[in-house]
């Protein structure tokens, strides 16, 4: 069974908990019922949302607790809109009932799936993005199913993180490509040299 791709906003309950997602290795979200959700079906997180007037975070906790899957992957975009980190799910649901307190600052997102990161977290740089993931990581939900973009997310993680060089670097390459043309082969050569072990 191929497995789904998520996108998670890491802002459970108000909050923003990025890094605290990458320090303790977890996705979450937010909505503190008070209570262990591990056997709860849609209709009675429904029903537990409403009585809070959280109806609009049935989705969001649904997928977390219901739908997403040990192997599934998240993406996980930053606030500052410039990068994504990419996860695995390793875990089924956990319940932290020490963050079940409706605090947005320092608690508030008990709900969570333990996540292994790609890249030794480090982010991925939302402009190497192909434009139609980049579309769908505009979409509003704190959760959604971007498993539509499979393939891309495959050659994501098999090509490694992007690299954002810095202008210094270019400009440095552009004169080793320029060298590239050079009538001197042992000037063509170091730049080709230097430009293959880069």
């Amino acid at each position: 069974m191929k497995k789904k791709i998520w996108l998670v906003r890491p802002l459970p309950h108000f909050g923003d908990h990025l890094e605290t997602f990458l320090k303790e290795n977890i996705v979450a979200v937010g909505y503190p019922l008070g209570m262990d959700l591990a056997d709860a079906d849609y209709e009675e997180i429904r029903t537990l949302l409403q009585e809070k007037g959280w109806e609009e975070g049935l989705s969001n906790v649904n997928i977390l607790v219901n739908e997403m899957s040990v192997g599934d992957i998240v993406i996980v975009p930053s606030s500052n809109k410039k990068d994504i980190y990419i996860g695995e799910i390793a875990s089924d649901y956990i319940y932290v009932s020490a963050l079940d307190k409706d605090i947005p600052e320092v608690s508030g997102y008990p709900h969570q799936r333990n996540v292994s990161w790609y890249f030794e977290k480090k982010p991925y740089l939302r402009n190497d993005l192909p434009e139609a993931l980049k579309g769908s990581l505009r979409y509003p939900r704190a959760v959604a199913d971007v498993t539509k973009h499979y393939e891309i997310v495959e050659q994501i993680l098999q090509g490694g993180p992007s690299q954002q060089i810095p202008e210094i670097e270019k400009r440095a390459l552009q004169v080793v490509e320029e060298l590239l043309e050079s009538k001197e082969e042992s000037i063509r050569l170091k730049a080709a040299e230097i430009i293959l072990t880069r």
